[in-house]
């Protein structure tokens, strides 16, 4: 095995193209469960021992486990111990030497493939035991489930008594190939271009294969409700077996039947499992997905910072440093995208989550579309009102990926003076502005450098548009990102401008709109007897699942009801109809087997608005001139 080697996770992680992997049906096989314990921490430096209250941030393959705050204190560092790795003994000890005193060292038998210690630095001193007092112990512990062996784990902590100031990161890179357990103190490292940090972590890994089995609804309790969308909700949720909190959007099968997005809703399942299988640090990773009779979930990592737009609604506008540091993220994950032939077609601060760090990760593909080349072009009339651009109103020709740096303009102007360029609340009249309108900034927003870059986003002429000539690298090269460096933003290695605040663990829902989190579960919670859909129309769901053998198969074998094979291989939204004679009868005895009500049994599914929201529309009317 590799020895822990400090510089061997500091380069920028490495990516597979889309393109390269097929879409296999158990594609996120759980390989294992990771266990991470952090013990404690010393030497940090805090600014005030008294007042200061540190936590740590753990993201292991965008998964994030928070540990609760702790005080400092002054005691001394506990004595080295004896651990066991893969079946071999070692005997570690507490405090690290400084790397110069260390790099022609023999290598110590380790489980990790490599160590980050980012791009940042240290201060000098020749052990832990040198540092200044400021020990916090924690002993918080979490599980991880492993679908890829080659993530990296990721420890940041920071200090809820001094306005989350960041005070020190280490990465690892654990070698998963066999059961271990590894305890060992890590040195703390700066991000790039901040300021040195001092101190050490206790860390402790543990790692084992599991056996692979089905997951479904009953392996998750649903907690809170955190968003809702046009054809489902999506709820803050724990994975039984783990303790992991996720993010579940739950689908009415019927609601996507009537309002004919079938193809739409397949569409961002394999986006979302391609993009997962591809190692995109800005796009939320899809864990799992899986149906019932009546409804398709999909099960994504929580981000805890919440939505850019409740931030943004809260705050009013942002700085243009802020706003910079946001669509340098997004150039990156909107590149990952268009080189992998995919349009995103939705862009706005809705789809904009933010993690326990402060880094984005764009989700929400439901209106995305696939396989369109660099010079392809698409039809389909969708998107958010606000943010279409003009070519999708106009042009009966088609548009290109060009419609995502529009979006990415509107975006700019909003984030930086804080208003719509072109809303108005007619509908209509958004339109002519979107085709007409004069954009307009506030004398106080904006340098030179990046009203020029919104303009260049804005030039209505797609061919001349800003990313017609060389898509997302020309973004890049433009003079407002002159001090970006970005292979360091592609590797999160660039701190943040914001921090999102966190102080309920790993649960918290803070930075989520009240009038969700405070909404009741109960509905959820108990299940609700509604009418499922025939097996011929099951059957054009039959690709959602995202984990082992399909749980509905299951189900219709209990019922007696043949679920494969009667799906044609191309299908349209117009060919499916919603109801056979045979579904009340399936979900009596559906409903009786789960120990479900049939009180609902005629009414709609769980209380799901099927209006659109935000002005956001599929397959839409041309506007009238």
């Amino acid at each position: 095995m590799d020895s822990l080697h400090p510089g061997n996770a500091s380069k920028p992680p490495s990516t597979t193209p889309i393109s390269d992997i097929a879409t296999p049906q158990t594609a996120n096989v759980v390989l294992g469960k990771l266990k991470v314990r952090i013990v404690e921490a010393t030497g940090l430096k805090v600014f005030s021992p008294v007042k200061s209250a540190p936590y740590v941030v753990c993201s292991y393959d965008s998964s994030e486990f928070i540990t609760h705050t702790a005080p400092t204190t002054n005691s001394t560092p506990a004595a080295p111990s004896t651990m066991s790795f893969s079946g071999i003994t070692s005997t570690l000890g507490i405090a690290i030497p400084h790397k110069s005193k260390r790099s022609n060292a023999p290598a110590t038998s380790s489980p990790l493939a490599g160590a980050a210690t980012g791009t940042g630095s240290s201060d000098s001193g020749s052990s832990s035991l040198a540092y200044p007092p400021g020990r916090p112990r924690w002993k918080d512990e979490g599980q991880f489930d492993v679908i890829s062996e080659h993530a990296g784990l990721n420890i940041s902590i920071y200090d809820a008594g001094h306005d989350h100031v960041f005070l020190g990161q280490v990465s690892i890179h654990p070698d998963l190939s066999g059961k271990f357990f590894f305890d060992q103190w890590l040195r703390l490292e700066a991000r790039a271009h901040d300021a040195p940090v001092t101190g050490e972590v206790r860390v402790q890994l543990s790692y084992e294969r599991i056996r692979n089995r089905r997951i479904g609804p009953n392996d998750f309790d649903i907690l809170r409700l955190v968003g809702k969308g046009t054809f489902g909700h999506v709820y803050q949720v724990r994975k039984k077996d783990t303790n992991r909190i996720y993010a579940m959007k739950i689908l009415s099968k019927k609601v996507i039947v009537q309002k004919k997005e079938v193809a739409h809703t397949i569409g961002e399942r394999d986006i979302l499992v391609r993009t997962a299988l591809a190692d995109s640090n800005f796009i939320v990773g899809l864990k799992f997905s899986f149906q019932t009779l009546t409804d398709l979930y999909l099960v994504t990592d929580y981000m805890s910072g919440g939505e850019l737009f409740w931030h943004l609604q809260k705050e009013g506008r942002f700085s243009e440093e802020r706003a910079k540091f946001y669509i340098a993220e997004l150039i990156i994950a909107l590149e990952h995208l268009h080189n992998n032939d995919i349009v995103y077609r939705d862009l706005k601060p809705e789809n904009i989550l933010l993690d326990a760090n402060g880094h984005i990760a764009l989700c929400d593909f439901g209106l995305s579309k696939a396989n369109v080349s660099s010079n392809g072009t698409t039809n389909t009339f969708c998107g958010t009102t606000e943010y279409l651009a003009p070519e999708v109103l106009l042009d009966d020709k088609g548009y290109t990926k060009m419609v995502d740096f529009w979006s990415l303009g509107v975006l700019v102007f909003e984030m930086c003076c804080g208003w719509s360029p072109f809303y108005a609340d007619d509908t209509q009249q958004m339109y002519k502005n979107i085709a007409f309108g004069k954009v307009r900034f506030p004398k106080d927003a904006l340098s030179p450098e990046g009203r020029n870059f919104v303009k260049g986003l804005l030039n209505r002429n797609p061919l001349h548009r800003l990313g017609s000539n060389g898509d997302a690298l020309e973004l890049q090269a433009h003079p407002f990102f002159h001090d970006v460096d970005w292979k360091l933003m592609a590797a999160k290695q660039i701190q943040p401008p914001f921090k999102p605040h966190i102080t309920g663990g790993e649960t918290d829902t803070s930075n989520f709109d009240p009038e969700f989190t405070q909404a009741s579960t109960s509905v959820m919670k108990r299940g609700l007897g509604s009418t499922p859909l025939s097996p011929g129309i099951q059957a054009n769901f039959e690709g959602f699942t995202y984990v082992g053998e399909s749980n509905l198969d299951e189900t219709y074998r209990q019922l007696g009801t043949s679920f494969r094979g009667t799906a044609p291989s191309h299908f349209h939204d117009d060919d499916i109809d919603l109801y056979d004679d045979n579904d009340i009868e399936n979900t009596v005895k559906y409903n009786n087997a789960n120990g479900l009500s049939n009180n609902e049994l005629l009414k709609d599914d769980y209380d799901v608005d099927v209006g659109m929201e935000d002005y956001e529309f599929v397959n839409g009317q041309q506007f009238e001139m």
